[in-house]
């Protein structure tokens, strides 16, 4: 498929291919106004009606070298998963693939579910954990495929009534930059990690932690891009005052993402290690923050699991 058409655009094309005229809104796409009508001029408006695109001649030929195979491949896996083809879906090429491998892998991914933001960020690799929740069309797709309804979730900000995930015997402290991981606390309270969220710049509630928290051990996971970085910055100065020191959760299996993939916002500054200090991080996690600076991308904190590196590695 042409990047420049999603499956609504490729799904009217083939009505004209097959009818001749469509009621389609094809128009709205610039591959088609500009290349298939300007330029090369396979289809018109009818006659007298601008509701209705007509193809010309050689339009089926073209159709049938550009776009049929494609067409016939993406059609056929919609059918065989079991998923409507309307032309009202929006999606792109990238949609689509990730779709099928959804498809084909779709037992081994229900084993270990979680959250919807989750599944989001590790799955569409490209885009980011919000992107989902943007595209409810795939979103529903997503869901048919793995045979569920919903994503399984606890949202902490519904059923605690503090940002904390308490744990019997906390071995560890484990402060996070969103939520998702407080949706499941039971993978982390069996290891003996209590969770913290500190989400964002809301960091003040660190200047008041309790004292029995102090002996423990102390990490922090979180994006590694601008943003997330520049908070672990200002956690690091809030434990300095109190003489302990907080560790950065190493990404160790997480893949980089674009800079602007989804509605991911942080970007790098132009000045040197992006305005960051160095002194608060190790040589390895400075070796890793030039590399993503050098490459304009990010890491997600959805991708990052954080109990082998707390645990195993013995950070």
């Amino acid at each position: 498929m042409k990047k420049e058409l999603n499956w609504r655009y490729l799904k009217g094309l083939h009505v004209l291919y097959k009818e001749g005229k469509t009621r389609n809104k094809l128009m709205n796409n610039s591959y088609i106004k500009n290349v298939l009508f300007r330029k090369l001029q396979l289809v018109a408006y009818a006659n007298g009606n601008m509701d209705i695109i007509e193809s010309k001649a050689g339009f089926k030929t073209y159709f049938e070298k550009e776009l049929l195979e494609q067409y016939n491949y993406y059609y056929s896996f919609f059918e065989n998963a079991g998923l409507e083809s309307s032309a009202m879906k929006k999606h792109d090429e990238y949609d689509l693939q990730t779709l099928m491998y959804i498809h084909r892998n779709s037992e081994e991914l229900k084993k270990s579910l979680t959250t919807l933001r989750i599944f989001s960020s590790n799955v569409f690799k490209q885009k980011d954990s919000k992107y989902l929740e943007t595209k409810k069309g795939l979103l529903k797709d997503a869901l048919l495929l793995l045979g569920i309804e919903e994503f399984p979730k606890k949202d902490p900000k519904e059923n605690q009534s503090r940002h904390v995930a308490d744990c019997p015997n906390p071995q560890h402290i484990l402060l996070c930059e969103n939520h998702d991981f407080l949706k499941v606390p039971w993978e982390f309270g069996k290891e003996n990690i209590e969770l913290w969220y500190v989400g964002g710049n809301n960091t003040k509630i660190l200047n008041e932690i309790s004292e029995r928290y102090l002996d423990l051990p102390i990490h922090y996971v979180c994006d590694w891009d601008y943003a997330g970085l520049k908070i672990y910055q200002d956690i690091v100065a809030i434990f300095k005052k109190k003489e302990r020191d907080v560790k950065l959760i190493f990404p160790t299996e997480s893949e980089p993402k674009p800079i602007n993939s989804g509605n991911h916002k942080s970007k790098w500054r132009t000045e040197g290690f992006s305005k960051l200090n160095r002194e608060c991080f190790t040589p390895k996690e400075i070796v890793l923050i030039e590399k993503l600076i050098a490459d304009n991308t990010w890491i997600e904190e959805q991708t990052i699991w954080p109990v082998e590196e707390i645990l195993i590695k013995n950070i």
